[in-house]
């Protein structure tokens, strides 16, 4: 029981027994008073009806003393009155048996009041004319004393309930300051900081306050120098400091990631040969602020695909990994590319050489070695052709869908609801399953393609808010037919970025409230970076689970982690691969453990593919898995 709640106990229950032992005092005074005051008018009734019958019965005349009687009897509140004539042995009685009907019945049988009686002998000298009898009636006494002590009691109910309502309000202000340092020690308790308790009044609980705002701040302060920690490790390891993109280390793990997931792309090889006419002539200061505008520039352009990689792998050199496979547009975008750089060259000497471009298309089978010598073949060639620009194909044909097919391909399946669902345990390392992750596939004849072959289309043509929503009804759809199901659904960038879809989310799941527990949503990392402000509040408002996928792609993520408090983290397989490595570096990984256990959430290594692998994320405070160890069912 709450402190509040015992101290509001404890009070009416206080009050209650001073009403009580007030209005016991109170009764029984009233009682005593009341059955006094019957008693001396019974007598005084004797006394001045003895007074007045007595001339009547000294000439026996027993009609006048009727009338006395009656007028006695009717002017007041008597049970009986009796006159017995001794002379004529006769009596005169009149009796009163009615019972008051403002007064309850079972309070009459409380027997409050005694029989109150006096009788009198009238005589005349020595010689005796008469006894007179007079019973008084409890009417009265009893009608008195339940409107006196029900008035009492309303009075005093009302007092209770008044006093019971000023009470609730003067401990809640009272008590506030400790309600709120619960609030803070429970947010502490789930590693939540930032809200500082304004200081109260009362003097005892002021010290207390500013020992908590104390402490919270410290332990804020505290994460966010691990977090910083950790950050600066990983970009020592993988950022050119020069142009604050990723280096080569950081190139080949995301090409590695990429490739794991079989998606398909390109990569692009930029070379930025002018760098070196700038550094002899004009020095390392000019050659860098080059090197910077450089990078900004590519950025720019990366920024329009969903996912994308871009590192600055030697002096002169830039490489891109982008989910863009048609040779048209790719070559559109190498000359994009040249013109932008050819832009940042003040007062250009004609035929200059300023950059070439060399892309490589991603084919089935490509490792990153042979993908990055075709793609320094294709610069190879790009720097002897008059556009600047060259693309090796490949030889397999992977990934050569014309987007338009693509195109209809999806509207097709979109209009007729025909992909195809499965899922992907992820399960914690005692066996536990936390979630299923789930995937859609296109099938067209015998031929089934996964999404990470069709998203690029998706995204070109503005389908991720269709397709996001029909997955989710599908979804929920599953859930409603096995209440066992847990099921996790990735969204698209598109979707994360447009109100409208949080809008048609929400009215879908109002009339499935009972499914909301059993759903999660997946968010891409690269939302979060491009400073997505409301999508906190939009997920908040959603009252899902929802985690980052593909976490640790982007630099300066982990410092955002506190702030956007996912319920769960899906580490990319760039950092959770290269644990079987033998000089491999586990500060990173440790880091983002850290700093999602510090806000309470839960982190996952993905595409785990080996026992030996599972066994090494084991000991490194991960808290689930999922991969190839677990495999994909069919839903």
């Amino acid at each position: 029981m709450t402190l509040y709640k015992q101290i509001l106990i404890t009070i009416l229950l206080l009050f209650a027994v001073l009403f009580v032992a007030a209005y016991s005092v109170q009764f029984s005074a009233t009682r005593q008073y009341l059955a006094e005051q019957q008693y001396t008018n019974v007598v005084n009734t004797v006394t001045s009806l003895g007074l007045a019958l007595t001339p009547y019965l000294e000439t026996s005349d027993r009609v006048g003393a009727e009338s006395v009687i009656n007028a006695i009897f009717d002017g007041g509140f008597y049970r009986e009155i009796r006159l017995d004539l001794l002379a004529a042995d006769t009596r005169i009685v009149r009796e009163n048996t009615a019972i008051p009907r403002q007064v309850p019945a079972w309070f009459m049988e409380l027997e409050l009041f005694d029989e109150v009686s006096h009788e009198a002998v009238l005589t005349s000298g020595w010689l005796q004319l008469g006894k007179l009898y007079v019973e008084g009636h409890p009417g009265p006494a009893y009608y008195k004393l339940w409107q006196g002590m029900s008035r009492l009691a309303s009075w005093f109910m009302g007092c209770f309930l008044v006093t019971w309502l000023l009470l609730v309000l003067a401990l809640r202000y009272l008590l506030k300051p400790l309600h709120q340092i619960q609030e803070q020690a429970q947010e502490i308790e789930l590693h939540h900081f930032g809200k500082t308790i304004p200081l109260p009044a009362t003097r005892e609980l002021r010290d207390v306050v500013v020992a908590i705002n104390h402490m919270a701040g410290l332990l804020e302060e505290q994460f966010r120098e691990q977090a910083q920690e950790a950050e600066r490790l990983r970009q020592r390891a993988f950022l050119d400091e020069t142009s604050g993109l990723g280096n080569r280390a950081y190139f080949v793990s995301q090409a590695a990631s990429w490739r794991s997931e079989e998606m398909p792309g390109c990569i692009a090889l930029v070379a930025v040969d002018i760098l070196d006419k700038i550094h002899q002539e004009e020095g390392y200061a000019a050659r860098d602020q080059m090197v910077r505008a450089v990078a900004d520039n590519l950025q720019h352009i990366c920024r329009r695909y969903d996912e994308f990689a871009l590192a600055r792998i030697s002096a002169t050199e830039y490489a891109l990994l982008l989910p863009e496979t048609e040779p048209d547009r790719l070559r559109a975008l190498g000359s994009e590319i040249n013109q932008s750089v050819s832009d940042l060259v003040v007062d250009p000497v004609e035929g200059m050489e300023v950059s070439a471009v060399g892309m490589a298309l991603i084919g089935r089978g490509d490792d990153i070695a042979s993908l990055l010598t075709a793609a320094d073949n294709s610069l190879n060639r790009a720097r002897i052709a008059p556009e600047r620009v060259a693309l090796s194909v490949g030889q397999d044909g992977h990934g050569q869908i014309g987007r338009q097919v693509w195109k209809g391909m999806l509207e097709r399946a979109l209009t007729e609801h025909a992909f195809v669902l499965s899922a992907q345990a992820v399960l914690h390392f005692d066996g536990r399953r936390y979630h299923r992750e789930l995937y859609i596939g296109l099938a067209e004849g015998s031929q089934r393609y996964g999404a990470g072959q069709f998203m690029p289309a998706v995204e070109q043509f503005r389908l991720g808010e269709r397709l996001d929503l029909l997955v989710i009804e599908l979804a929920l759809a599953r859930l409603a037919a096995d209440p066992e199901l847990t099921l996790a659904v990735n969204l698209t960038r598109q979707s994360c970025a447009s109100e409208s879809f949080f809008d048609k989310l929400a009215t879908l799941l109002a009339s499935r409230e009972g499914l909301k527990p059993r759903l999660a949503l997946d968010i891409p990392e690269i939302v979060f970076v491009q400073a997505s402000e409301h999508l906190g509040q939009r997920l908040a408002a959603l009252k899902l689970d929802w985690g980052i996928d593909h976490f640790g792609r982007h630099f300066d993520m982990l410092g955002k982690l506190s702030a956007l408090r996912p319920h769960y983290v899906k580490i990319d397989h760039a950092y959770t691969s290269q644990v079987m490595a033998d000089d491999y570096d586990d500060a990173f990984l440790a880091a983002v453990c850290r700093a999602a256990h510090n806000i309470g959430a839960v982190t996952i290594a993905t595409r785990v593919e080996s026992p030996e692998q599972l066994e090494r994320l084991s000991r490194l405070h991960i808290d689930a898995y999922q991969g190839f160890i677990s495999p994909v069912e069919a839903l």
